[in-house]
């Protein structure tokens, strides 16, 4: 069934989606966190860098929007995502509550570990990624969902934006892919609901995602597959206005060029397949990702002993 078009609830794949630091002066929530900076906006919620006053720590906080019940049930639904999921490489739960400071715009809230790096589209944004950073990054997600897919859940917004390469601060270790943001994922029993709006970030779409179809772990994997080819090429695989990008992928599958090493780029094919049967589970994933990344290190080693 194609999803009505019209109904597209959708984010700018640019990155001007992404809020400007601003200050923020709102009251202590659960008089303890106090928010401070906008970081970043959703659909449907504002992110905040705040401070744990009680152990003098900054961390992360999501506000979601007032919305009445619907927000407060989104905020459940994230809340027993996040809660179920303890994994390195995914963002873990502090703390969480409802903001009753107006009795009228009661607004539930999220504390997270504020993840100390840049972005995968942050990173993009200053200079290119080398072929063994894209390589750990996306053997480091893959990993990530190899686990979270065993807990149950379908994270349905994988996007250069949702992936951190946080740095630890040590000169022995390299930054380390975590995967954030399960505002929209869901339980891979339920699938989605058939009368439920397409959700996602447009340009990552899967094209059952994008026809609003049941979805599964697959799902994940296609929008995986799609951060790796911009990740080589710079360049959107399906630019445009939320439906031009959306619809692209009905008939079209991403192009992928020579230009990238060929354990990639066929990695990056079996990964886009239209078909989700297609397509390598999280944990299959994990393991030709790390193949492809010996590969990688082998080429660069050799490249490094020639005159």
């Amino acid at each position: 069934m194609v999803a009505d078009l019209r109904r597209l609830s959708l984010v700018d794949p640019t990155p001007a989606h992404r809020a400007s630091e601003q200050e923020f002066v709102a009251p202590l929530l659960r008089e303890r966190y106090q928010p401070m900076q906008l970081l970043a906006k959703g659909g449907s919620s504002l992110v905040y860098r705040g401070h744990d006053v009680f152990l003098d720590r900054d961390v992360a906080i999501k506000i979601f929007k007032a919305g009445g019940q619907p927000s407060l049930d989104r905020f459940r639904d994230e809340l027993r995502v996040l809660a179920s999921l303890s994994h390195h490489g995914v963002v873990s739960i502090v703390d969480a509550g409802i903001d009753q400071s107006s009795p009228h715009d009661q607004r539930p809230f999220l504390v997270m570990e504020l993840l100390r790096g840049k972005s995968v589209r942050e990173t993009l944004a200053g200079q290119p990624m080398s072929a063994r950073e894209i390589g750990e990054m996306g053997f480091e997600v893959a990993e990530a969902l190899e686990y979270v897919h065993a807990q149950g859940v379908i994270h349905r917004d994988i996007t250069p934006s949702n992936v951190m390469l946080v740095d630890y601060g040590t000169t022995s270790s390299r930054p380390r892919a975590r995967l954030t943001d399960f505002g929209i994922a869901i339980d891979a029993a339920s699938g989605v609901p058939v009368d439920e709006a397409t959700t996602g970030t447009a340009a990552y779409l899967s094209p059952e995602q994008a026809r609003n179809e049941r979805l599964t772990e697959a799902s994940d994997i296609y929008s995986l597959g799609l951060v790796l080819l911009e990740c080589f090429t710079q360049t959107l695989a399906f630019p445009g206005s939320a439906i031009e990008s959306a619809t692209l992928r009905f008939t079209n599958d991403p192009e992928v060029p020579d230009t990238i090493p060929k354990e990639w780029r066929l990695l990056i094919e079996r990964m886009t397949a239209r078909d989700p049967g297609d397509r390598p589970t999280a944990a299959q994933t994990a393991v030709l990702t790390r193949s492809a990344l010996r590969k990688t290190r082998k080429r660069e080693k050799l490249s490094r002993q020639r005159p």
